[in-house]
C-alpha cells in the first residue's frame, strides 16, 4: 500500500509529489491516516526558507493534522480507527516539562515537530513518534475543524488565556473595558470567539484589520466593533479611533497582535491602557525589529508576552470547549493535496478568507 507525499525539494518552489510505502507505528507511537491538514502561515515560512535551520529538505510540511489511527503500538489509550488530532509539537517525552504536556519547553530541547523537522500532514499517512501527542476528537467536532485546533485554534486560545488575568484585574475596578485583537484572519476569528467565551461578560472585543471583508467576518464572529487600518490610516488616526470604541478608559486593557509586524507592534503600544497586556503572536514580521520607547514603556507599566501555540493539556481543554458547540470555526475551504502549493500562494497573497485545509482522499 502506498501513500502520497508532497516533499519540499527547493525553498519557494512547488513540492515534489512522491509515492511511498505506508510506514508502521514506531515503539510508543502511531501512524495516522490523514483526513484533513490545515494550511498555516507557518507552512509558508517553512516553504520560503524562513525556518531553514529547522526545516530540512525533503520534509513533508503540514503540521495541522486530523485523521484516524491506522497503526499503533500496544499499551496506549488509543485503538485503530479512533478519530484524532495531532499535537504536533513533541519533545523528548521524558523530562518534567514533557511529562505535564509542556513539550514546547522541553528541557532537553528535543523537537519532534510534525510538518517542520519531521514529516507532516501533506501526506496520506503520517508517523507520530509518541502516541501521547494524540487527542481524541469528539463526535460533535468535524474533522476539518479538528485539524485546525492544534495550531491556529490552540494559539488563539492560549493568547486569550494569557490576557485573562490582566483583563479580570481591570474589570474589578472598571467594568467598561475593551480588548483589541489585531488581524481578522483565521487566528483572529478564533480569537474573537474565545475572547467572548473566556473573558468576563461585558468586556468589549475590538478587531482591527486592513481588509473590510475580514472585518465583516469578525463582526459575524461576535466582535463588538472594528477598526479599519488601511494604508491611509496613520498612528494618530488609529489611536483616536481606538479611543472612541474602547469604553470609558479610552484605551485597550489588553491586545493580541496576530499580525506582529513593526507597524502593528508600535501601534498597539500607543493604544494600550496603563498596566495593559500586549501579547504578540503573529510571525509575519519574520526577522524585523519592533521598538518601544523604554521610559514610557516602564512608566505606563505595560506587560508583554509572546505566545507560541499552547500546551497539550490546553489542547484537550480546547477540544472539550469545541465539543460543546459554542465556538464555530472560521470559514473553511477544502482543497486537494495536489493543489497545496497553489493554496499557499493564495494565502501569501491574502486571498484566503478564514482557513484553507487539504482534504485527503480516503482511497489510495
Amino acid at each position: 500500500m502506498a501513500r502520497r507525499c508532497m516533499r519540499l525539494v527547493e525553498y519557494g518552489k512547488p513540492f515534489q509529489l512522491a509515492k511511498e510505502e505506508v510506514p508502521t507505528a514506531p515503539k510508543g507511537g502511531a501512524v495516522v491516516k490523514t483526513e484533513y491538514a490545515g494550511v498555516c502561515h507557518s507552512d509558508l515560512h517553512s516553504l520560503d526558507g524562513d525556518f531553514r535551520l529547522l526545516v530540512p529538505m525533503q520534509t513533508v510540511l503540514g503540521h495541522e493534522i486530523a485523521g484516524t489511527v491506522h497503526d499503533i503500538d500496544s499499551g496506549t489509550d488509543f485503538k485503530v480507527g479512533d478519530r484524532v488530532a495531532v499535537y504536533w509539537h513533541g519533545g523528548c517525552g521524558d523530562c518534567s516539562r514533557c511529562q505535564v504536556g509542556e513539550t514546547t519547553a522541553c528541557l532537553k530541547n528535543v523537537k519532534h515537530w510534525a510538518g517542520i523537522n519531521e514529516d507532516g500532514g501533506f501526506s496520506d499517512y503520517v508517523t507520530i513518534p509518541d502516541a501521547r501527542l494524540l487527542v481524541k476528537v469528539p463526535d460533535t467536532v468535524s474533522m476539518d475543524t479538528a485539524c485546525l485546533l492544534p495550531c491556529s485554534g490552540l494559539t488563539a486560545y492560549n493568547a486569550v488565556c494569557t490576557i485573562m488575568p490582566t483583563v479580570q484585574d481591570f474589570v474589578k475596578h472598571n467594568a467598561d473595558c475593551a480588548v483589541l485583537l489585531v488581524g481578522a484572519g483565521g487566528l483572529g476569528l478564533w480569537g474573537v470567539q474565545f475572547a467572548k467565551q473566556l473573558l468576563p461578560a461585558g468586556v468589549r472585543v475590538i478587531s482591527a484589520d486592513v481588509d473590510d471583508e475580514k472585518l465583516a467576518a469578525a463582526r459575524e464572529a461576535g466582535c463588538d466593533d472594528v477598526l479599519l487600518w488601511g494604508k491611509d490610516v496613520d498612528d494618530a488616526a488609529a489611536v483616536a479611533a481606538a479611543q472612541k470604541v474602547c469604553g470609558s478608559l479610552g484605551a485597550a486593557v489588553a491586545a493580541i497582535d496576530f499580525v506582529n509586524v513593526p507597524a502593528t507592534f508600535g501601534r498597539v503600544e500607543k493604544i494600550l491602557a496603563q498596566g495593559g497586556m500586549h501579547v504578540v503572536v503573529g510571525l509575519l514580521g519574520v526577522g524585523a525589529s519592533g521598538s518601544v520607547p523604554l521610559m514610557p514603556y516602564v512608566l505606563s507599566r505595560h506587560q508583554m508576552a509572546g505566545v507560541l501555540m499552547g500546551s497539550l493539556p490546553q489542547l484537550k481543554d480546547l477540544m472539550a470547549l469545541m465539543a460543546k458547540g459554542k465556538v464555530k470555526p472560521p470559514p473553511i475551504s477544502h482543497h486537494p493535496l495536489e493543489k497545496v502549493f497553489d493554496v499557499m500562494q493564495d494565502l501569501k497573497a491574502g486571498k484566503v478568507k478564514g482557513r484553507a485545509v487539504v482534504k485527503l482522499s480516503a482511497s489510495m
